[in-house]
């Protein structure tokens, strides 16, 4: 009995650092068609987060957790849910006729995953500011394992988020 408690508090110890880091278990993404997205840890992933569709049609968002471990939480979740914005508006099923269309899809994209933060009262306006600075600052390094083309993101100019209230 003593042996396993203190196997347990062994455990516990260690296992502390796991516990503190950043999870996306509770992040809740629905696709084009309001099936709920399985969202998995993949550590090959080579961005942030990916959306992809499997052979047999169901909506995934791979997130390595180890990239970009300096962005600030505002910003993971903003690559996060920019993935699942690119499965709720469909544009890995529809896809664009074109380079305007394409960029169009990912400024749509960019707004919805912005809107979910402000919306959930996890960003304010002051705070969309913070994240477009920090996003703007990335090199071209940083951006090649964040979601989406390398752009200039103008969230507050782009997107029109008003508060509810």
């Amino acid at each position: 009995m003593r042996i396993m408690l203190l196997t347990t508090i062994f455990l516990i110890t260690f296992s502390l650092p796991a516990w503190a880091q950043e999870s996306f278990d509770n992040m809740y993404c629905s696709d084009y068609h309001s099936a709920r997205v399985k969202i998995v840890s993949d550590s090959s992933a080579r961005k942030l987060s990916e959306a992809s569709m499997t052979a047999s049609g169901k909506s995934v968002i791979r997130i390595n957790s180890g990239q970009l471990k300096n962005l600030s939480k505002n910003a993971r979740s903003f690559a996060v849910n920019f993935s699942c914005a690119s499965l709720v508006l469909g544009h890995l099923v529809k896809g664009a006729e074109g380079i305007y269309d394409y960029y169009d899809q990912v400024g749509n994209a960019d707004c919805w995953a912005v809107g979910k933060l402000f919306y959930n009262d996890q960003i304010d306006k002051n705070g969309i500011t913070a994240l477009e600075e920090e996003i703007n600052q990335l090199n071209r390094e940083q951006w090649s394992h964040l979601p989406g083309p390398v752009r200039v993101v103008s969230l507050n100019d782009t997107c029109e988020l008003k508060p509810l209230n």
